[in-house]
């Protein structure tokens, strides 16, 4: 039996039993006519009876109201949208939800939870500076190697500062003080970059052109040894792609700027630097070593930023082996059938990249709800994103409405593709995980029509008042 159905159908059958029982003892009360009917009051309502849970009363009704609600502002939205809210498993209204729909950057939250499950929440990623021989009075004899782990974040302190909403990331001049520390004063070769670990496919051949090199970039080139995203020009300021300028040879960049740290710390390198293979003998040495931040952080930059270049990353790491670079393919295969075996719909998820970038990805609103909710993992990725008037993509969101400081979510936006996905924490308390996302030639205003939806949540539950809910108080 699917875990999700155990815990509602046990607390049902509790709830009938009890409530054949609450019957039965307000029968009794409603015919018993003292003369002062609270004088000497006491509760007689049985231990087991459906009055002491009063969220089975009230879900009927405050679940219809949801539901009149939501039906007056759905009407509203475009006729390609798939939506969906829940609570904890139980579908609390659903409009095509498994209808196989473009999702924009909502594959992000796929893309998380995949690696969150498949890799873990607190793995890092290392990059290391290896040589064929240790150093000696201060100088290494020959080429040292830095070689990529998949660190994302790896940046330059100067590419770092620039974003609005600083994340945590691993600064590559970590790599210099530790290599100083070690005793490095001169490297009597050169320093090669060494991407191996993943394939050199940049730019996925599926994407629109205007997301590659020459138009408007979404993701920097991609490589296992990628700093500042691998991009060897950007804007002192604007943190948009658009404007940066990519490497052609991503591995040979990272090499260039770790030797230009290093000289300007005094150490010698004799030679230019470039990229390769470090070789694979066992008598190699390290050097010096830097992880990255945990999966966990790694996510939470993803969703708040919407960082392209770190989903795809993730992606290929997912589908990395011990004999087997990482590749997208591997890595997309790796995320569904991580997702399945969680037990997510994935019936209709055919994913083509981890970014979202792609048009022919496609997801349903089922799936969506689902990862927000996944038993081991759901809160930690709500927990990652952006929250609406504060942070990230959803800055500007929800800004002046009651939905500010109270929805997380990840927002999406393509061509025909409009899409937000992410939870409702409501003045009552409770918290509701929705999707909603619209293909097709799409209004002006989708995006306050998708708001309008989401604020509609709000006011769930509203139902009976708990004072109608208490125990039915008697004379003793």
């Amino acid at each position: 039996m699917n875990r999700r159905l155990l815990l509602p159908l046990l607390l049902l059958t509790v709830a009938l039993l009890a409530g054949v029982q609450a019957q039965r003892t307000d029968r009794a009360a409603a015919t018993y006519t003292p003369s002062n009917a609270m004088s000497g009051a006491r509760v007689v309502t049985p231990l087991f009876s459906v009055r002491r849970v009063p969220e089975f009363l009230q879900a009927p009704t405050a679940d219809r109201n949801l539901t009149t609600s939501l039906n007056g502002v759905v009407t509203d939205l475009p006729e390609g949208t798939c939506f969906e809210v829940a609570e904890h498993g139980r579908r609390l209204y659903s409009m095509n939800a498994d209808n196989a729909m473009a999702p924009a950057s909502t594959q992000k939250l796929l893309t998380a939870m995949a690696a969150l499950l498949h890799l873990g929440p607190s793995t890092v990623f290392t990059t290391r500076v290896v040589a064929e021989v240790p150093v000696v009075d201060g100088v290494v004899d020959g080429d040292v190697w830095l070689v990529g782990g998949g660190d994302p974040l790896l940046m330059t302190s100067g590419y770092a500062s620039r974003f609005d909403d600083p994340e945590p990331y691993t600064e590559l001049a970590a790599l210099v003080t530790a290599l100083v520390d070690a005793g490095v004063r001169e490297i009597a070769g050169g320093i090669v970059g060494d991407e191996s670990r993943y394939d050199a496919i940049r730019y996925l051949g599926t994407w629109p052109d205007r997301f590659k090199p020459g138009w408007s970039i979404q993701s920097g080139p991609l490589s296992a040894l990628s700093v500042n995203d691998g991009f060897e020009l950007w804007d002192p300021v604007n943190t948009a792609s658009s404007l940066s300028v990519p490497a052609r040879d991503p591995a040979a960049n990272a090499a260039g700027l770790l030797d230009d740290l290093l000289e300007a710390e005094g150490v010698v390198v004799r030679r230019r630097p470039d990229s390769g293979r470090s070789p694979l003998h066992p008598g190699m040495v390290t050097l010096a070593s830097i992880t990255s931040q945990p999966v966990s952080l790694l996510v939470r930059q993803m969703v708040v930023e919407s960082d392209n270049t770190t989903a795809e990353l993730l992606v290929k790491e997912m589908g990395r082996t011990p004999a087997e670079r990482g590749t997208t393919v591997a890595g997309l295969a790796v995320m569904l059938d991580t997702l399945e075996r969680a037990g997510h719909r994935i019936g209709e998820v055919l994913p083509w990249d981890g970014s979202g970038l792609d048009p022919d990805n496609r997801l349903t609103c089922s799936v969506l709800v689902d990862v927000m909710e996944d038993d081991l993992h759901g809160s930690l990725l709500v927990d990652s994103l952006p929250l609406a008037g504060e942070s990230g993509t959803m800055k500007k969101r929800f800004v002046g409405t009651a939905g500010e400081g109270r929805v997380r979510a990840k927002t999406g936006t393509l061509r025909g593709v409009t899409s937000l996905a992410g939870v409702v924490d409501t003045p009552a308390g409770r918290r509701l995980a929705f999707a909603v996302i619209s293909n097709g030639e799409l209004p002006f205003e989708i995006r306050d029509l998708h708001e309008g939806v989401v604020l509609a949540l709000l006011s769930y539950p509203a139902g009976p008042g708990v004072e109608a809910l208490g125990p039915l108080p008697v004379v003793g």
